[in-house]
């Protein structure tokens, strides 16, 4: 399962070995100044649309890239039962290829209250 943290100036998200392989990077920093919004998603599952690049298992998990031809590209990895955070990226101020990251981790609305006040 991906560790999510915020440090070094943004939100870090650190990959499991396996998930490398769908995301194809070992982890990613979005910095603070490139946060549109964020908001804690109790059933991630359903939230990644569109085409995918990745692993799917259908209401389990998804892992990889989604909403190709959606305009609205994700950088995900969820799975059933366990929060996640969304993340809104300015892509162009994080020149990242994705704008928005959804991520399941259990401390999921801890860290949307910590990021909350300045970026709601």
């Amino acid at each position: 399962m991906a560790k999510m943290d915020i440090a070094e100036g943004g939100v870090r998200v650190r990959f499991s070995a396996w998930e490398r392989l769908a995301v194809w990077r070992e982890e990613v920093v979005v910095p603070l100044a490139a946060i549109k919004a964020v908001e804690c998603v109790e059933e991630p599952v359903g939230r990644a649309r569109g085409g995918r690049a990745g692993v799917l298992v259908s209401g389990v998990l998804k892992v990889g890239y989604w909403g190709l031809g959606t305009g609205v590209r994700q950088l995900v990895s969820v799975r059933r039962g366990v929060p996640a955070l969304r993340v809104e990226v300015d892509r162009a101020a994080a020149g990242l290829p994705f704008d928005e990251v959804l991520v399941s981790v259990p401390n999921a609305a801890e860290l949307a209250a910590a990021l909350a006040p300045s970026h709601a």
